[in-house]
């Protein structure tokens, strides 16, 4: 990783505590064990990029961290960058939503899979195509996605589809472009899919790449909307949904800052002759949005 990115400690941060499975809580009980005096939001703000350690006791408490989360020494304090005037830190990454909480399925996969921190790509557009069947269930997912490598060292990205319902049978990735693909799982019952793309070389912080590939999904239930899920803000998201024979009576866009939180209706979206709607968003905040339909 290059220790002269900005966005590095916070996602250094962040996948590490992700990956040793504490809470903040029984963090600052580990560091409290080693006489070290942590306020939780702090914690926080370092793990969401909002703020870095900058005194002389945080920086201290930066190694104790080092040691609690099983890190190599300087493998966090390596990644803090120069500070700027008034006491703020250069290049601080924006706000984002712990993957966990927008992906409560997936832990079961991370032991094996061990996702790499999602703030290692940062997207600059996300293009989804959504196919519907003339029974109104998704039966693919055409993706296409522009990314920026914020580390050295990126070889691969995860992708992520979460189903309503159980699946029928079992998913599977094609027309992978500038990627091959990896190991795939699925949980049938929780409708859960994961799946490893490799790129085709290894990013330097700054390079960006582009990729492509498509899921294609069993036969399943009618559905009445799609989603996707970001964890970090994204410039620009679109998303298109091509309907079957059967087409829905009406459709409108809709947002969530995540998976309990209140829904906030939008713009009503208007079907076209070729059967598809189009959502399209600029600035996505982290949270969940995307097309809702009634049929």
């Amino acid at each position: 990783m290059s220790p002269s990115h900005p966005a590095s400690f916070a996602v250094t941060l962040d996948a590490a505590i992700e990956e040793s499975g504490l809470s903040l809580d029984r963090l600052r009980h580990h560091l409290a064990a080693r006489g070290v005096t942590l306020s939780r939001s702090a914690l926080s703000y370092w793990r969401r990029g909002r703020s870095q350690p900058e005194r002389s006791t945080s920086l201290e408490a930066v190694t104790h961290l080092e040691a609690v989360l099983s890190l190599s020494p300087g493998t966090l304090t390596s990644q803090l960058g120069p500070r700027a005037p008034r006491g703020r830190w250069l290049g601080r990454p924006a706000d984002c939503v712990e993957r966990r909480r927008l992906w409560p399925e997936l832990r079961p996969f991370s032991a094996e899979l061990k996702p790499p921190p999602d703030g290692q790509l940062a997207f600059w557009s996300i293009h989804d195509r959504v196919v519907v069947d003339a029974d109104g269930s998704e039966r693919a997912l055409r993706v296409h996605l522009v990314a920026e490598a914020t580390m050295d060292g990126v070889d691969r990205l995860m992708t992520y589809h979460q189903s309503d319902h159980p699946l029928s049978g079992e998913p599977r990735y094609q027309g992978v472009r500038f990627a091959r693909t990896g190991r795939v799982r699925v949980d049938r019952a929780t409708g859960m899919t994961v799946g490893e793309l490799h790129l085709d070389r290894v990013l330097a912080a700054g390079e960006v790449t582009a990729v492509e590939y498509e899921v294609v999904f069993p036969p399943g239930e009618r559905i009445d909307h799609y989603h996707r899920r970001f964890t970090r803000p994204v410039p620009e998201y679109v998303c298109q949904v091509q309907f079957g024979l059967n087409l829905p009576r009406r459709v409108r866009a809709y947002e969530q800052r995540g998976l309990s939180g209140p829904r906030h209706p939008g713009a009503p979206l208007r079907i076209g002759t070729s059967h598809a709607v189009t959502f399209a968003a600029r600035d996505v905040r982290p949270g969940l949005c995307g097309p809702r339909w009634e049929w």
